[in-house]
C-alpha cells in the first residue's frame, strides 16, 4: 500500500501541490489513501489521521450509499457518471456541503483506486436551502391568501395562479395558464381594455397602478365585481408582475344602495325645500292680516275695548309678530337654500345699525334690568347690506337677552382691526357646552335648555337666527364664531367683516 501511495503522490504531485479542489484518493473498499492539503484543512484532519479515515467516518449517513455506489460504478464502466453532491462530517462535527467526481486509476487494465476532486459548495448550498425555504413559505402565503393572485412574466403569459383564483372564478387552471393575459377575453367574459396594453406598460415604467374596478361573469354566468392591483415583483432574481384580485361584489352591492338611498335623501331633502318655501309664502298673507287687524285694533279702538278684551288683542298681536319672525327666517332659509339671497351692497354707519338695534331692543333689555354696555365709535363706515347686517346684529343681541338673566350684562363692542369690523357680543348668561358649540350655526339648531337655575331662558324661537346670520355674514366674505367657558359662565359671539 506505501508502495501505491508513493506511485499516486509521484505520479499526481502536480495536481496535489498546485489544485485549487480538494483533492483526494480512495481504494475500492472506501479506505482513504491520500489527500491534498487543502482537502485536509477543509475537513479538518492531518495526514497523520488518513490511515484511519474512510467513507463511514466522513460521509453523512443518508450519502454512504450514494458513494459506494458511485464507486461500484466507476469500477464496473471505468469511467465517472458525472459529479455527486454530498454532505461531509468535518473533524469538529461541522458539515459541509462538496460537489465532487470520482477518477478511475488503472494499473495493469484493472481499476485499482479512485482519485476524487471535489469542491466545497457549503455556501451555495445553504444559500439553496434558504431559497426553498423562502420558496415554500412564499408558496405557503400564495396558496393561504384570501386574495386571488395570478403571475405573469414580462411578456404577459400567466405562469401561475393561487387555488383561490380557481375556486373563485370555476375556471380550470389548462384554461387560464401559460394564456396570454390580453387573450383571455376569448375564455372569460371581461372587459379587458381596462387592464390591456396601456396598464401593462403602466406597471413596467412605474412598478405599480392603482386598483382598477372590472366587472365579469363568472364560470355559472354569474354577474361579479372585482378589484385588480398589479405590481412588479422579483422571485429567484427574476422579475414577474403579481396581480392581486379581490371580490367586490357585496362592496359594490352596498355603494349601489346607498346611491339610492342618497337619491332617496336628496328627492325628501327637495320635498322639505319646496314645502317650507310654499308654507311660508302661503303663511304670510294671512299672518299679514292678523297683525293689520290687531295693530289697528290696539291704535284706533284701544279705548273701546274692555280690558279682557285688550289683553286678548295684545295676546294676538305678540303672537302674529313671533310667527312673523318665524315666516321670515323659514323665508330667508329657503333662500340661502336655493341660493337666491341677493345683497345690496352700500357704504353704511355700522355704529348708527347697531345703536338702532339696540333701540328696538330696549324694551326686552329694560324688562330683565340687563346692563347694557356700547363700546362703538361715533361712525363706522363700511361697504354692507345694511338690512341684512342689521338682521344680524338683531339675532345676535335677541340671543343675548333671552339667554342672559335679570339683571345680568352685555357688552357690544365694535373695532377695525386689520381692515376689518370686529363685532362682539358678549354675555355673562348661561354659557354653551362643547356640543352645544357645535350645533348652534346649524339649521334648526336650537338648544333645549331646562332645569334648576335656568328658568329665565327664554326658550321661543325656531333656531334659524344664528344660522340665517352665518350665511348673511359669510356672504359678506365674513365669518362669524362662538365662544364659552362653559356652563354658567356666559358667552361671546363674534362677527368680522372685511372692509372692501
Amino acid at each position: 500500500m506505501k508502495d501505491i501511495i508513493e506511485e499516486i503522490r509521484e505520479k499526481f504531485q502536480y495536481l496535489f501541490n498546485y489544485s485549487l479542489d480538494l483533492i483526494y484518493i480512495n481504494d475500492l473498499k472506501g479506505n482513504f489513501l491520500d489527500a491534498n492539503d487543502i482537502a485536509l484543512e477543509t475537513l479538518g484532519y492531518t495526514r497523520e489521521d488518513l490511515p484511519s479515515l474512510a467513507f463511514k467516518d466522513v460521509v453523512e449517513k443518508e450519502d454512504l450509499v450514494k458513494a459506494y455506489t458511485k464507486t461500484e460504478e466507476t469500477v464496473e464502466f471505468g469511467r465517472s457518471s458525472g459529479r455527486t453532491e454530498y454532505k461531509v462530517k468535518k473533524k469538529n462535527g461541522d458539515f459541509i456541503y462538496i460537489d465532487a467526481y470520482p477518477i478511475p486509476l488503472f494499473k495493469d487494465g484493472k481499476v485499482y483506486a479512485i482519485l476524487g476532486v471535489g469542491k466545497d459548495i457549503t455556501e451555495s448550498k445553504l444559500a439553496e436551502q434558504k431559497m426553498m425555504e423562502s420558496e415554500k413559505k412564499f408558496r405557503h402565503l400564495f396558496e393561504s391568501s384570501p386574495f386571488m393572485i395570478i403571475l405573469m412574466n414580462m411578456e404577459g403569459k400567466i405562469v401561475d395562479f393561487n387555488k383561490k383564483l380557481i375556486s373563485f372564478t370555476g375556471y380550470k387552471k389548462k384554461d387560464l395558464l401559460n394564456k396570454d393575459f390580453r387573450e383571455l377575453n376569448k375564455v372569460i367574459p371581461l372587459n379587458f381594455e381596462a387592464i390591456s396594453v396601456k396598464k401593462f406598460k403602466e406597471v413596467l415604467k412605474k412598478g405599480s397602478i392603482e386598483p382598477v374596478d372590472l366587472q365579469y361573469y363568472n364560470k355559472n354566468g354569474k354577474l361579479t365585481w372585482i378589484r385588480a392591483q398589479a405590481s412588479l415583483v422579483e422571485i429567484e432574481n427574476e422579475k414577474f408582475i403579481q396581480t392581486m384580485i379581490y371580490d367586490i361584489s357585496k362592496e359594490k352591492e352596498a355603494e349601489q344602495m346607498i346611491i339610492q338611498e342618497l337619491e332617496k335623501l336628496k328627492d325628501l331633502d327637495q320635498i322639505r325645500k319646496d314645502l317650507i318655501s310654499r308654507v311660508s309664502h302661503e303663511l304670510k298673507t294671512p299672518i299679514m292680516s292678523i297683525f293689520g287687524s290687531s295693530e289697528l285694533l290696539l291704535e284706533i279702538f284701544k279705548d273701546q275695548l274692555g280690558n279682557d278684551a285688550l289683553e286678548l288683542v295684545e295676546i294676538i298681536d305678540r303672537g302674529v309678530k313671533r310667527l312673523m319672525i318665524l315666516v321670515d327666517h323659514l323665508l330667508d332659509t329657503s333662500k340661502i337654500e336655493f341660493r337666491k339671497i341677493d345683497l345690496s351692497f352700500e357704504e353704511a354707519n355700522l355704529s348708527k345699525i347697531i345703536r338702532e338695534s339696540v333701540f328696538d331692543m330696549m324694551h326686552f333689555i329694560n324688562e330683565r334690568q340687563i346692563t347694557l354696555n356700547l363700546e362703538l365709535p361715533e361712525t363706522f363706515l363700511i361697504s354692507i347690506d345694511k338690512i341684512r347686517i342689521g338682521q344680524v346684529i338683531t339675532n345676535l343681541l335677541s340671543n343675548a337677552i333671552k339667554c342672559t338673566p335679570p339683571k345680568g350684562e352685555i357688552t357690544i363692542n365694535l373695532q377695525d382691526i386689520n381692515n376689518s369690523a370686529i363685532i362682539s357680543v358678549k354675555d355673562t348668561g348661561v354659557g354653551l357646552t362643547k356640543s352645544e358649540l357645535n350645533r348652534i350655526f346649524t339649521r334648526f339648531g336650537k338648544i333645549e335648555r331646562y332645569g334648576e337655575g335656568l328658568e329665565y331662558i327664554d326658550i321661543q324661537g325656531s333656531g334659524l337666527g344664528l344660522y340665517i346670520s352665518k350665511e348673511i355674514v359669510e356672504l359678506h366674505n365674513g365669518h362669524i364664531s362662538a365662544v364659552s367657558r362653559g356652563r354658567h359662565k356666559g358667552s361671546v359671539f363674534t362677527v368680522i367683516i372685511p372692509k372692501k
